[in-house]
């Protein structure tokens, strides 16, 4: 079930007058239309936004917060009247039925809204760290305990001063930053009094080019220090937006700061209708449109409903100190947010609380209950990271089923125990079977919660299984999930371990993840190897591994929440740095190698304009080592004939055009670039997506002597390829297409061409 808290409708108002008139105050004379004018005003305020900006200017401050959302629609502007269907057939106009969605509508909007929630929050600033907000008490509609993951969209921003404005989510050019006369149009409106001060109006709206990415709207100004201190503005395009932000002149700190802020969406260019709840509202204006049935009223239900959320800004305190320990943990929610009192919401609400209110928490409770609404929000919400909720146990999907030349036709159950099993304890295993090999792989393991909020665990696991041989692993993963790994389809080298791990994972800060990973057990490769040195000749050997890994990443911002950490914001730069050591002669351990991998995302999007990611990754050894923890570059190509064969699936960034184990390395860079242009708007459901992908590699070896029973190349030369890859053609499937490029090009042009077959998985609720 679908919560359309996103997809909303705005009702369009008429922004400001722009009568051609002068207006006298004191010394300023205004007219409405010399844009030299106001652009000498606008930029005054951006001169004056490092002074302005309370994220800027303040050394602290805190405030309180009451924000309620609700969706919903004028019972006044909704038809009452019963529509007659028709439908034509011959030149003949038939009468079919009467529909009575609108009349039904109007009287239920009458008692309540679609959907409503509340909060109430302590935000704190402090200079040089993030702000913070700590949930008091929250309500969400149908939900005994509230969804987290909505918390994270950002429907207005705070500040006013930055480059990009941010309203639902979605970010458009600030027509007070730094390059803002570029791309706006500016007019002078009239002059004001806010708080016995003066301040002008200035209408800005986007040169025609930057319609799509711009706001039109009146910004009000303190004549004194350019403060911005009243904001209004508009967005039609599918959606229709609203925002607006008041703001109050402190005396005890001499500047503005906001005390409202006010989004309203609704339906614009949309022609899909909107659904809320499936069985609470099916008025969904695709339905009429997508038969032949004719109707008399031309009003949808969809034209009149809106998302309305509004903040109310209270208890300000500027300069005085606090201390701000998680800077990254931009959201954090009190254990016993969602069962405040009634006495405590009357306390801080900033409203009064409706008939229509009460009535809606009443009903969507019940058709929540009614539809298991939150057990299918938990099902969404594990599904995100390959598990399957069951009782007290989350079952790992990418466990069940799996293909490779070696095992043929894996399959297997696994999983881990969930909060309800224990908040502070879990439980982690596995079992899979190989069709082709008749071997059985398994993992046991346990682990404790040391520390909550740092998200600190000690464990211990005992595995017996294989792994890609060659293939760079690091300790702490994302939490990306596939099904099926499409490389793995012709995958042949691998090696057996049998090992015992320990573990410690801690959150330094919830954006800079440590973790700490003892092992030591045995290896043996399942094809023909030995590593022969004037010391060693061994075809199996065992390992006594140190490693230490990190992982940074200083823009993304983290919700800490009563069901663990919650990723608010995916920022870039992202560092992952993983040093490795392997203790010769302990525990039997036959190699004494060290080892540092390492890798850089990074991600540039410009509004508008499609996404750039560029992704650096490698790793580099020193001493003996064995062929296991060596490095492959990630290919996945294969040079079956007849060239039919070789189309399977693309991987996410490995090298298409290298064949399986045809370059290994004892030191190796990949590096990646890939721009995703934006979506192509063929139709309402085809919306292809184009993203242009270039990958350079290139490594060495030491003492390839030393490797025995595999055939190799290096790639000193460095190894290059170019391709593009076309996803979401239909159902997530779509197809690439790379080419070979440089000095290990091959003869035959076929030989360098690589075609695949792409899947994204997309889940969601």
């Amino acid at each position: 079930m679908k919560y359309c808290f996103f997809l909303i409708f705005l009702i369009p108002i008429v922004l400001f007058s722009q009568e051609n008139e002068e207006v006298t105050s004191n010394d300023v004379k205004i007219s409405a239309f010399q844009n030299t004018e106001a652009l000498l005003i606008i930029q005054q305020a951006i001169l004056h936004k490092k002074y302005n900006n309370p994220e800027v200017s303040l050394g602290y401050f805190n405030y309180k917060a009451y924000r309620k959302i609700i969706v919903s629609a004028d019972p006044n502007k909704i038809s009452a009247s019963i529509d007659s269907v028709f439908q034509t057939k011959n030149n003949i106009r038939n009468f079919i039925h009467l529909d009575s969605s609108n009349y039904k509508f109007k009287k239920e909007l009458e008692k309540h809204h679609l959907y409503i929630t509340e909060k109430i929050s302590e935000h704190s600033f402090k200079q040089g760290k993030k702000q913070n907000e700590h949930i008091l008490a929250l309500r969400m509609a149908g939900f005994e305990n509230p969804v987290y993951e909505l918390l994270k969209v950002n429907i207005q921003d705070f500040s006013v001063y930055k480059k990009h404005y941010t309203i639902a989510g979605t970010k458009y050019l600030n027509p007070i930053a730094e390059k803002g006369p570029e791309l706006y149009v500016y007019k002078l409106l009239d002059t004001i009094t806010k708080t016995g001060r003066k301040a002008v109006r200035v209408y800005f709206e986007p040169k025609e080019k930057l319609s799509s990415i711009g706001l039109k709207g009146v910004l009000s100004l303190d004549l004194v220090s350019f403060a911005v201190v009243d904001f209004v503005t508009e967005f039609k395009g599918e959606v229709l937006i609203n925002a607006s932000q008041k703001f109050k002149f402190i005396k005890a700190d001499n500047g503005w700061f906001p005390i409202e802020a006010m989004v309203e969406i609704s339906n614009g260019e949309n022609k899909k209708g909107v659904r809320f709840f499936n069985r609470l509202l099916d008025f969904d204006a695709a339905s009429k449109k997508s038969n032949k049935w004719e109707y008399s009223a031309k009003q949808s239900p969809s034209d009149v409903v809106f998302l309305r959320a509004k903040t109310s800004l209270f208890d300000i305190q500027i300069n005085h100190a606090l201390e701000i320990e998680k800077s990254s943990s931009v959201i954090s929610i009190a254990s016993d947010a969602n069962k405040k009192k009634n006495y405590f919401w009357e306390l801080y609400r900033r409203e009064h609380v409706t008939r229509r209110d009460s009535n809606t928490y009443v009903l969507i409770d019940s058709i929540s209950k009614a539809d298991n609404v939150e057990r299918k929000i938990d099902v969404a919400r594990n599904l995100l990271k390959g598990f399957y909720p069951l009782s007290f146990l989350n079952l790992d999907l990418g466990k069940i089923i799996n293909l490779n030349n070696y095992e043929g036709l894996r399959i297997g159950l696994g999983g881990i125990t969930n909060a309800r099993f224990s908040e502070k304890f879990r439980i982690e295993s596995y079992v899979a079977y190989g069709t082709k090999d008749a071997a059985i792989k398994y993992k046991a393991g346990a682990a404790f919660r040391l520390n909550m909020f740092a998200n600190t665990w000690m464990g211990l696991n005992y595995t017996n299984d294989i792994h890609e041989s060659a293939g760079i692993d690091f300790i702490l993963k994302g939490t990306s999930f596939s099904p099926i790994n499409p490389r793995n389809l012709n995958l042949s080298h691998f090696y057996k371990f049998k090992t015992w791990e320990a573990y410690l994972v801690h959150d330094i800060q919830p954006n800079f993840t440590a973790k700490l990973n003892l092992t030591a057990g045995s290896y043996k490769s399942v094809f023909y190897y030995k590593y022969i040195s004037n010391k060693k000749l061994l075809s199996d050997y065992h390992l006594t591994l140190a490693t230490v890994a990190f992982n940074y990443s200083p823009n993304s911002e983290y919700l800490s929440s009563p069901i663990g950490k919650i990723r608010v914001k995916n920022g870039y730069p992202q560092y992952t740095l993983q040093l490795r050591k392997s203790m010769s002669h302990v525990a039997k351990s036959d190699f004494g190698f060290a080892q540092v991998n390492f890798k850089v995302e990074h991600q540039l999007k410009p509004l508008k304009k499609g996404v750039t990611h560029l992704l650096l990754i490698g790793g580099l050894t020193f001493g003996e080592t064995p062929l296991s923890h060596l490095y492959n570059a990630t290919p996945n190509y294969t040079y079956k004939n007849p060239y039919r064969k070789r189309i399977t699936f693309g991987g996410k960034n490995s090298f298409e055009t290298m064949g399986y184990n045809e370059f290994i390395s004892d030191r190796y860079v990949m590096f990646q670039f890939k721009h995703f242009l934006e979506p192509f708007h063929l139709s309402n459901l085809f919306k292809p997506h184009l993203s242009i992908i270039t990958r350079f590699g290139i490594g060495g070896m030491r003492s390839p002597m030393n490797q025995v029973g595999v055939q190799f190349k290096t790639m000193e030369k460095g190894y290059l390829e170019s391709g593009l890859e076309i996803n979401r053609l239909f159902k997530g499937f779509g197809f690439s297409a790379f080419y070979r490029l440089g000095a290990y090009r091959l003869e035959d042009w076929s030989d360098n061409l690589a075609v695949k077959l792409t899947y994204r998985l997309s889940l969601g609720f």
